[in-house]
């Protein structure tokens, strides 16, 4: 009966090996999710980046446009010849 309190080639504790590679698993998975949820972030970001770049842009254009139309001068364009409210 020495076997039964540790003597010999036995261990008294062997970990389970189905519990260790259930725990790398589960380590593996967490590290999925966190790169995962990294890359959703940048990406959330360069849309971000985009939207805002993409909104002033338009916004430019649009003020040049304003100025463009405010600076013409009614004469200078067809208006004056073609009445377009009839």
């Amino acid at each position: 009966m020495p076997e039964a309190i540790g003597y010999g080639a036995s261990q008294a504790y062997q970990p389970n090996q189905a519990n260790t590679r259930a725990g790398q698993v589960a380590e593996q998975a967490e590290a999925f999710k966190t790169k995962r949820s990294e890359a959703a972030a940048v990406i959330a970001q360069r849309q971000a980046s985009f939207s805002t770049s993409r909104a002033e842009f338009l916004s430019r254009q649009a003020e040049q446009l304003e100025n463009r139309a405010e600076t013409r001068r009614l004469e200078d364009g067809v208006g004056l010849q073609v009445n377009i409210l009839a």
